[in-house]
């Protein structure tokens, strides 16, 4: 890696910083966590999961584990945080594709093929990624219901904010978050 690339790097993912994640804003959220915030956040939680991992005895890619998570929005800082109700099959087939190519131009040559194993979910690495995307919005979700800032009862409902990829961590993070919320999990766990 050069120079050069790490500065256009950084300086392109920059505006992750400055966007907004839409859906707490069409749900009345002021101020609320940007994109780079929630990756800080996934990165948080997937280093959690995997010394919890690694406690079970698997053998897990730390380093490649914390790359997947640096890396799971880049996209967004070009097409910002497309909220999960706009997005028809159709418009996702669109976007995935759309995000491919930006992943393409946004991140350095020998970190594409992290793109497109977490994109595949293809790695106990990339599933752990996966279930920590859906762990830190469950637990934002909490905090900002235990602040008083917005009725979330949608986030609760939907089975597709508890995906949890096969790892008993995951699922004994939602229950104890469903719990703590008291909320019903939408999934079995």
């Amino acid at each position: 890696m050069d120079a050069e690339t790490i500065v256009d790097t950084t300086a392109a993912l920059d505006t992750l910083s400055e966007l907004p994640r839409t859906g707490w804003l069409l749900r009345g959220i002021r101020p609320c966590e940007s994109i780079a915030d929630h990756s800080f956040g996934v990165v948080l939680v997937t280093a959690m999961l995997i010394d919890a991992l690694r406690e079970q005895g698997l053998k897990v890619d730390g380093e490649r584990a914390m790359k997947l998570a640096v890396l799971h929005d880049a996209p967004e800082a070009r097409t910002g945080d497309i909220p999960m109700p706009s997005k028809t099959a159709e418009v996702a087939d669109a976007m995935d594709s759309l995000e491919r190519r930006i992943a393409s131009e946004l991140l350095p040559d020998s970190w594409l093929h992290l793109y497109a194993e977490l994109e595949a979910g293809s790695s106990l690495e990339a599933r752990a990624v996966s279930a920590a995307d859906k762990l830190q919005m469950m637990i934002k979700v909490m905090v900002y219901e235990r602040q008083g800032r917005g009725c979330l009862e949608e986030f609760w409902a939907n089975p597709n904010n508890f995906r949890h990829r096969d790892l008993d961590i995951a699922k004994d993070v939602f229950r104890l978050v469903c719990e703590r919320a008291g909320h019903p999990c939408p999934v079995p766990l």
